[in-house]
């Protein structure tokens, strides 16, 4: 393993040491649970992981060091407190058998189980190092985590050579996401993918409500930042103060669900009557009025994106009507809108409505390929003046529907 050295110069090595008052904790809390759950140290000296010289790993360990001695006092109070270290991959295979971490743990007489060592995760260079590391303390009891999941070009292939008991991302994917549909999808798919590997999911860098209430929905078990308290000297630190603004986060948590329920209701009513509108036309119409009527409807209604009609078999038999009309030339030969004749019969929309015996299905959004946008389409059974049977699709924009 290569050094570098250029973090030194002008530094002595005695500056780098780290004094128990130069380590902060920031609470790590669950909202669900209604308490703390842990606390992660945090070093103002320097960050762990960016010193890579070997020189400095007297300092690495002095950072954990003064970390844990400093934790003792939150210990002694709740044996269920977990600490949260940083792992430098840089000098991970320094650890490898050595015990040190063992040894200062069993030193201040604190349970492997109360640890979870933070690998930062786009700091991984050397994955076989990495895991005999892993594999070493894992045996013994601690808990690992991958920290910073998100950040920069993070490989989600790495989740399995570290097969985390918790699973950090950072606010590059949670920062304004209650106002970014990519970002949710993103992050329901962390944690879905966290759910069936058996790891829990801690959001970092929480800085308002909006963002708390947004993550919880969508399924984090945990989470940390400012929202909650800065990082602070272990004295500083009031329990019953946090606690405090978790019961708070969890009363507002209540009522961000019980209005999310009535809107969901709300809009619900507003989207079934449009398509009962729709349908009352077209009920009401020989097929030869149908592109009329839903040419109009395109037009009253600006919630929609598209609108095509299919005949029992799944063969669509009007054109597809869309105020999307100037596809940029990157995408016209991928997102076409779909012509008469297309066939559709294995599309969800015609395939469950049609196999299921529905009047009404909704699928999970998707990116349409007739404009290129995530959409949601809505399939419904109706039978036209001259007694045939139809379908009547529409598609949603998921930013104007929330289903």
């Amino acid at each position: 393993m290569g050094t570098k050295n250029t973090n030194l110069k002008g530094i002595d090595n005695k500056e780098l040491k780290v004094n128990s008052s130069e380590v902060n904790f920031e609470p790590i809390v669950s909202v669900i649970k209604k308490s703390v759950i842990g606390f992660e140290a945090k070093c103002l000296e320097y960050k762990v992981g960016e010193i890579q010289d070997e020189k400095l790993i007297e300092s690495d360990r002095n950072y954990r060091e003064k970390s844990i001695e400093s934790f003792k006092s939150l210990y002694n109070k709740n044996k269920e407190l977990l600490i949260f270290l940083d792992i430098d991959i840089s000098i991970i295979d320094k650890y490898i058998g050595s015990g040190i971490l063992l040894n200062v743990v069993n030193q201040f007489g604190i349970e492997p189980r109360n640890i979870v060592l933070e690998i930062v995760e786009s700091k991984i260079d050397d994955i076989e190092a990495m895991q005999k590391f892993i594999n070493y303390y894992r045996s013994r009891g601690f808990l690992i985590g991958l920290k910073d999941l998100g950040s920069g070009f993070s490989n989600l292939d790495r989740i399995s050579y570290v097969e985390p008991d918790i699973i950090k991302i950072n606010s590059s994917i949670t920062k304004e996401i209650s106002f970014d549909y990519y970002k949710q999808e993103i992050f329901k798919s962390l944690v879905n993918l966290s759910k069936k590997i058996g790891s829990l999911i801690v959001v970092e860098n929480i800085e308002n409500n909006s963002e708390a209430m947004v993550v919880m929905e969508l399924g984090a078990d945990m989470l940390q930042g400012s929202v909650f308290s800065e990082p602070l000297p272990v004295q500083s630190i009031e329990i019953q103060k946090i606690e405090k603004k978790i019961y708070k986060t969890a009363t507002e948590f209540k009522d961000y669900m019980y209005e999310g329920i009535k809107a969901k209701e709300t809009s619900h009513k507003d989207y079934d009557a449009i398509i009962t509108r729709i349908l009352d036309k077209l009920s009401s119409s020989k097929e030869e009025g149908f592109t009329d009527i839903i040419e109009k409807a395109i037009i009253d209604y600006s919630i929609l994106e598209c609108i095509y009609i299919l005949d029992k078999n799944g063969t669509q038999i009007s054109d597809t009507v869309t105020k999307y009309k100037n596809i940029g030339s990157h995408k016209a030969l991928i997102f076409q809108p779909a012509k008469k004749g297309s066939d559709h019969s294995l599309k969800k929309y015609y395939y469950f409505l049609s196999n299921m015996n529905l009047n009404k299905y909704i699928t999970e959004p998707y990116v349409s390929l007739a404009t290129g946008n995530l959409c949601i389409t809505i399939s419904a059974t109706f039978e036209n003046k001259e007694g045939k049977d139809f379908i009547l699709c529409i598609d949603f924009n998921p930013d104007y529907i929330n289903m």
